[in-house]
């Protein structure tokens, strides 16, 4: 693979930091993975909703970035985040995105955040199309 395509199917340096893995990109939207560590957790022991945000914008991101042609930049005006239930840590956790719709100057995406069968997040996108 070379340097451009590792870098265009890659989530990214601040992604990678958060230790998010993109695991597949298909037609249908694109599969993020990540087994968060205690620098994750909030003072009580949960995933903090910062690093599952993170993780859904990421996801979201991807989405639209798949649904769009080559070097076309959709950078978020929106997200809102549901927490459904907590998640925690050593746990893998697979994050589903897909893109809605992508206009010539907005595109909208969701996403799913599910550790251990169970959803424990989710969350809706808007994105600017630039051209």
């Amino acid at each position: 693979m070379s340097d451009d395509e590792h870098e265009r199917n890659s989530p990214g340096p601040f992604s990678q930091m958060l230790g998010f893995r993109l695991a597949e990109v298909t037609d249908h939207g694109v599969v993020i993975e990540a087994t968060p560590r205690p620098e994750h957790a909030n003072g009580g022991g949960i995933l903090h909703g910062g690093y599952l945000s993170a993780l859904l914008d990421s996801t979201t991101g991807w989405a639209v970035h798949a649904a769009l042609p080559d070097q076309q930049a959709a950078p978020h005006t929106h997200i809102s985040v549901q927490f459904i239930r907590a998640g925690v840590v050593g746990e893998a956790l697979t994050c589903r995105g897909r893109c809605v719709r992508a206009g010539r100057r907005v595109a909208a995406a969701e996403a799913e955040i599910t550790q251990g069968g169970e959803v424990i997040a989710r969350a809706v996108t808007s994105h600017a199309v630039l051209s």
